[in-house]
């Protein structure tokens, strides 16, 4: 229960972003169709939270392939 609390606490930014943006989508997604049905437009909140984890990867990659840990190309100076 705790990881579940730490993971909403690092990310509701995201998940708030996605929420909206997924009600959006739907409403966008049925006056287009003109019906009700279910489509890929229900995959923005699980999108949004996988690119914030993608960001996230992509700059510790670059801090560790770059510089240090406390930031980026100090070298001691």
């Amino acid at each position: 229960m705790k990881s579940i609390k730490r993971y909403i606490s690092r990310n509701w930014l995201w998940i708030v972003a996605g929420l909206i943006l997924t009600e959006v989508a739907v409403k966008s997604a049925y006056a287009t169709r003109g019906y009700l049905a279910y489509g890929g437009e229900w995959l923005t909140l699980p999108l949004m939270l996988m690119l914030a984890e993608v960001a996230r990867s992509v700059g510790d990659v670059i801090r560790f392939l770059f510089g240090k840990e406390d930031g980026y190309g100090s070298d001691g100076d």
